[in-house]
C-alpha cells in the first residue's frame, strides 16, 4: 500500500508539444479572416519565447480519477477541484479546493464526504490545512520540496511545453478562431519512458525499490489537446484522458484518469505570502 501511495501522490501527468511544419487545419466555423499560416514549429516556437516572460498565473484544474484492483476487487473513485495561483521567482504557491473519494456499491451513507484542501508553499516552507482536526500543518523540508516540484510542474504550461519533442509526429494541427489546438492519441514504449523519466525528476529521492515499480508501469493510452492563444501565444488549456495500469506486489492495478485544466491572468498573481496567524499556529508535523 506504501507503493501505491507514492504512484498515486502524482495526480497529474505533465506533457508538451513540439514542432513540426504543417499548417494549423481549421476547425468548421473557423472564419476566413481568423485563419493563420502559422507552422507548428512557428507556434511552438513562438510559445517558448512567450513563457520566458511569465512572471505568475492562476490554474484551475479539475481531475477524475478511478482506481481498481480486480483480484481484490477494489474500486475507488476519486475527483479534486483545485485553483492554483503560482509565482515563478521566488517559486511560491497557493492552492485551494475539494476532494472527494466514491467506492463504488457502497451505500452513500457510508461514503466519505467531500475534504476541504488548501495549502501554501513559498520559501517560509510548505503549510497546508487539515479539514479533519481543522488544523493548520507545516510539513517537513523534504516533503516540501517533493510536493512543490510536482505542483510546479502541474501548473506551469511552459515546462509542459517542453517534454513531447519525440513525438511531434504523432500531433494533429488545428485552428479556431482564436486558439491553436495540438491533440495527440499516443500509447507505448516511448510514452512509458517518458512518464517514467517525468515521475523519477519530480521525485528524485526515490528509493530503489520504488524507482524499479516504475518499471511495472504501461500507459495503454494517453489522449490529450493543447490549447494556445493565438494572440499571446499563452497555453490557455490543457485536457488529457489517460489510462494505465501497473504491477504492484504482485497484483494489477488500473488507474483511468480525466484531466481538464486551464490556465488564466498570466502576470497579474501578486506576490505569495503565508498570513502570519497561519505561521504561528501551525502545528509541524
Amino acid at each position: 500500500m506504501k507503493k501505491w501511495s507514492m504512484l498515486l501522490a502524482v495526480t497529474t501527468l505533465s506533457f508538451g508539444l513540439v514542432a513540426c511544419n504543417d499548417k494549423a487545419t481549421p476547425t468548421p466555423g473557423t472564419k476566413t479572416e481568423q485563419t493563420s499560416n502559422l507552422t507548428l514549429q512557428d507556434v511552438f516556437k513562438k510559445s517558448m519565447e512567450q513563457s520566458e516572460s511569465i512572471k505568475s498565473l492562476s490554474a484551475n484544474i479539475d481531475m477524475t480519477q478511478l482506481i481498481e484492483v480486480p483480484s481484490q476487487e477494489i474500486s475507488m473513485e476519486t475527483t479534486s477541484k483545485m485553483d492554483m495561483d503560482m509565482v515563478i521567482e521566488p517559486l511560491s504557491l497557493y492552492q485551494k479546493g475539494t476532494t472527494s473519494m466514491t467506492m463504488p456499491g457502497m451505500p452513500s451513507s457510508e461514503q466519505a464526504d467531500d475534504m476541504k484542501m488548501e495549502s501554501y508553499m513559498t520559501e517560509q516552507g510548505f503549510y497546508m490545512f487539515d479539514s479533519m482536526s481543522n488544523q493548520w500543518t507545516k510539513l517537513p523540508s523534504d516533503m516540501y520540496e517533493q510536493i512543490m516540484s510536482m505542483s510546479q510542474k502541474q501548473a506551469d504550461p511552459a515546462k509542459q511545453l517542453k517534454d513531447l519533442e519525440a513525438f511531434k509526429d504523432d500531433f494533429t494541427f488545428e485552428q479556431t478562431d482564436s486558439s491553436y489546438v495540438l491533440k495527440l492519441a499516443a500509447s507505448g514504449d516511448k510514452f512509458n519512458e517518458l512518464i517514467q523519466k517525468q515521475l523519477a525528476d519530480t521525485m528524485p529521492d526515490m528509493m530503489v525499490e520504488e524507482q524499479e515499480l516504475l518499471k511495472e508501469m504501461n500507459i495503454e493510452k494517453v489522449n490529450y489537446e493543447i490549447f494556445i492563444d493565438k494572440e499571446t501565444f499563452n497555453t490557455t488549456a490543457l485536457n488529457m484522458i489517460m489510462d494505465m495500469t501497473m504491477v504492484v506486489e504482485g497484483e494489477e492495478m488500473k488507474l483511468a484518469q480525466d484531466l481538464k485544466s486551464t490556465y488564466s491572468k498570466y502576470n497579474e498573481v501578486e506576490k505569495i505570502e503565508i498570513p502570519q496567524e497561519i505561521i504561528d499556529n501551525a502545528q509541524e508535523m
